[in-house]
């Protein structure tokens, strides 16, 4: 992995690197826009809802030079692309370069701009019309570099109607501080099932801010999960637009924190087509001094007749000093729905069923893995391939016989 050519985030630097790619005009184009909305924009800061625990005000984007992270796909699409986006015209068909950015437009903030403006090496998964994809397509995003640096990956799911696909995320670096900005676009047409499951592990120096955001059309199924195990702080903006009649959005995450990690996850489930349905849920288990923040909204538009909506953030408190802030919002514009409900917990590990666990002959350690394994379960089972599910059961219970309590 080598730093890319040009280290900078001003216009001329951007224009330098997309040169060097050998990518068309009108990418060239946009990626100029976006570092001009780049250099229009402050940092955020906390005076704005979604980051008022989350200071980012005196971050220096320049002292984190962008780079090429490594990047692997595996798994294919019958008919259809899973692959990166390269310099050459035939890797830019015409959906993509209609779809790219459309739903997350660089001038939505900072760390968006710095994407569209300097990401490399992209990934495009498309699936024509009718395809299922037995197989899951597995990207591995690795950084290594042994000084800072940022990386902005860059996803684009487009699922023609009818279309299945399940795309894992695998997220790793090493133990130099590292900036991450990514961005991942979802497009699900009428009757698709697309589901997104992230594998987040990043080192102990890394910041990671990501936005995704998907459209759903007619009776489509989108399911976005996250699990949060690795970085200092994972900062993830979540969002559905549910447009087409009948369409489903389900949104999941897990995070377990230690030492001084910083989990901050926001959740849009914006209800636009009537019969449409949402249901979210983000856990965490908090030791040492981490803290987790969730804000959450369910919008129910006029338009959105008969939908049903569920939201729930729990959050376990391993030690007197973690912390756990939760802000569930439901916003409803009709009076015509089946049900929508919200729910949000603090607290720690019930008292009684660590005492019975104890009484077993199990140590207070060992008694907390059990109850946290189980609490994360719920979610965990609802995740893809079984080999992976076991795997992360075993990260969380690795990470669980460390941690400060």
């Amino acid at each position: 992995m080598t730093a890319l050519t040009s280290t900078g985030y001003d216009e001329a630097a951007v224009s330098e690197a997309s040169a060097a790619r050998g990518e068309p005009e009108w990418l060239r184009e946009r990626r100029i826009e976006a570092a001009r909305a780049f250099a229009a924009m402050p940092n955020p800061t906390r005076e704005s809802r979604p980051w008022k625990y989350t200071d980012v005000s005196a971050l220096d984007f320049e002292a984190f030079p962008p780079a090429a992270a490594t990047l692997t796909i595996s798994g294919e699409v019958p008919g259809g692309r899973a692959g990166l986006l390269g310099g050459d015209a035939e890797q830019w068909p015409e959906e993509l370069r209609a779809n790219l950015g459309e739903l997350i437009p660089a001038t939505e903030g900072k760390f968006i701009a710095a994407n569209a403006a300097l990401w490399d090496a992209g990934v495009f998964v498309h699936l024509p019309q009718g395809v299922a994809c037995e197989e899951p397509i597995v990207i591995d995003i690795d950084s290594r570099e042994g000084s800072p640096v940022a990386i902005f990956p860059r996803l684009l799911i487009l699922a023609g109607e009818r279309s299945e696909v399940t795309v894992v995320l695998r997220l790793r670096s090493g133990d130099e501080p590292l900036l991450v900005s990514a961005v991942i676009e979802i497009y699900a047409h009428d009757s698709a099932r697309v589901k997104l499951l992230i594998d987040e592990r990043w080192g102990d120096q890394t910041q990671d801010f990501t936005t995704i955001r998907s459209r759903l059309g007619r009776n489509s199924d989108v399911n976005v999960a996250t699990i949060a195990l690795g970085g200092r702080l994972v900062k993830q903006t979540t969002e559905a637009l549910i447009e087409g009649e009948g369409a489903n959005s389900v949104i999941r995450g897990i995070a377990l924190g230690g030492g001084e990690q910083h989990f901050d996850f926001i959740t849009l489930q914006d209800h636009e087509g009537p019969h449409t349905t949402s249901d979210v849920t983000i856990k965490a288990a908090l030791a040492g001094s981490s803290r987790s923040i969730y804000y959450g909204i369910t919008r129910v538009e006029e338009t959105a007749k008969g939908a049903q909506a569920n939201q729930e953030n729990r959050n376990l408190l391993l030690s007197e000093h973690s912390k756990a802030d939760s802000d569930p919002v439901l916003e409803i514009l009709t009076s015509d729905v089946i049900r929508c409900g919200h729910a949000a917990t603090v607290g720690p590990v019930d008292e009684e069923a660590l005492f019975y666990l104890q009484s077993r002959a199990l140590d207070y350690r060992a008694s907390l893995q059990l109850l946290v394994q189980g609490f994360f379960e719920s979610v965990i089972a609802d995740m893809p391939l079984e080999d992976l599910r076991d795997e992360l059961r075993e990260a969380v219970g690795a990470k669980l016989a460390t941690v400060e309590l």
